[in-house]
């Protein structure tokens, strides 16, 4: 195989499909980037089997053919070369990558037909989204799947696909706190309910660069794949029952204040800086008619805040984890956040004042 590309376009393509490689994979198979030359276009594809990437430039293709190269090798030393014409060779054994005068790299090839195939979905896309709202719907589902794997499920975002009122109702939880956020679609061609991974979200996120552009997911065979340009990312989806958060979250409250997000953000920041030996800082926090007030303490020090707010309802006094409840307000772009109550017991609803399509939920510590 034999083809001349531009480094730039280069660089770009390995750079996005090593994401799919798996450097503690048992299968080492699974390390390598594949190269395929025809026409006048050169493909890259990587998996580990859970992602799939397929990143394809044009190029002057002199010999058709196809290598594997170790991923992780490759790509850093694709990502140091400078910029200018590539030209790569390559035998059964090998590849010689051209650039510059005298400059060249010789690697190792892996054998490409122990190699698995490629998803690729062919189905229509089950529902558009703006590229917008995609990456509003990840950004702030994302951080609050679960990191370990005692439940499976909870390691990724529910995709709550409803085409009779056209919205895509997307939910995270972890068992402490819960993120939920609706969008609307763009021509829905049915109603589904799927549980993408975190990861393979946060690598979607990664592909977003045009905010007005609509993208389109495609759901089949147990699979999701979009497209975006020449690149097409599908991954595999967890299988199982999502949690019925509906149940979970609170309808009526007892009270609410209205505080200015960033005061309360920064009063919340400082008090999490008494973290304790366990990592867990306990925030307590007072409703009064005109302010919220913050305490925290540990063997470290004490720390008291308060800042302004309006309180509609009976007051309360209510602890958290700090993180849990700095991570809330810190999804929260609106100038205003709003905190809804019930009892010291139950979980505390964060959502902005004037936007209703997104909220987050966090569970309470029992104060002794």
């Amino acid at each position: 195989m034999k083809f001349i590309c531009d480094g730039e376009d280069l660089k770009t393509a390995v750079a996005i499909v090593a994401h799919g490689t798996n450097s503690k994979t048992v299968n080492p198979i699974l390390e390598g980037i594949k190269i395929e030359a025809k026409g006048n276009e050169v493909t890259f594809f990587a998996t580990d089997l859970e992602l799939y990437i397929r990143k394809t430039i044009h190029a002057d293709v002199k010999q058709e053919g196809a290598v594997l190269l170790p991923g992780k090798l490759f790509g850093e030393y694709i990502g140091k070369i400078g910029q200018g014409p590539i030209t790569f060779t390559s035998s059964d054994t090998a590849a010689v990558i051209e650039h510059g005068e005298g400059n060249d790299g010789n690697f190792s090839c892996m054998p490409i037909n122990e190699y698995p195939d490629l998803i690729d979905l062919n189905a229509k896309p089950l529902f558009f989204l703006k590229a917008a709202d995609l990456r509003e719907v990840i950004s702030k589902t994302t951080p609050f799947t679960a990191q370990d794997n005692s439940r499976p499920v909870l390691r990724g975002a529910l995709f709550d696909v409803d085409a009779t009122n056209n919205t895509l109702t997307a939910v995270a939880l972890d068992g402490f706190r819960l993120a939920r956020i609706i969008k609307p679609l763009v021509r829905p061609t049915g109603s589904a309910k799927l549980i993408i991974p975190s990861r393979a979200l946060e690598e979607m996120r990664r592909m977003l660069t045009d905010d007005k552009e609509e993208i389109g997911l495609i759901v089949e065979k147990k699979f999701v794949q979009i497209a975006i340009g020449s690149t097409v990312f599908a991954s595999r989806l967890i299988d199982g029952d999502f949690v019925n958060y509906r149940q979970i979250i609170p309808t009526e409250f007892n009270s609410s204040v209205v505080v200015e997000t960033a005061p309360l953000l920064a009063a919340v920041g400082r008090a999490g800086l008494l973290s304790g030996t366990n990592k867990i800082n306990l925030l307590t926090l007072t409703t009064a008619d005109k302010s919220l007030e913050l305490f925290a303490n540990n063997e470290m020090g004490q720390i008291n805040e308060r800042v302004p707010a309006n309180l509609d309802g009976t007051s309360i006094k209510i602890a958290f984890n700090s993180k849990y409840m700095f991570d809330a307000l810190n999804t929260i772009t609106d100038e205003f956040v709003k905190l809804s109550f019930t009892t010291p017991l139950a979980p505390c609803v964060v959502t902005s004042a004037k936007r209703g399509d997104y909220l987050f939920l966090v569970l309470p510590v029992r104060l002794g």
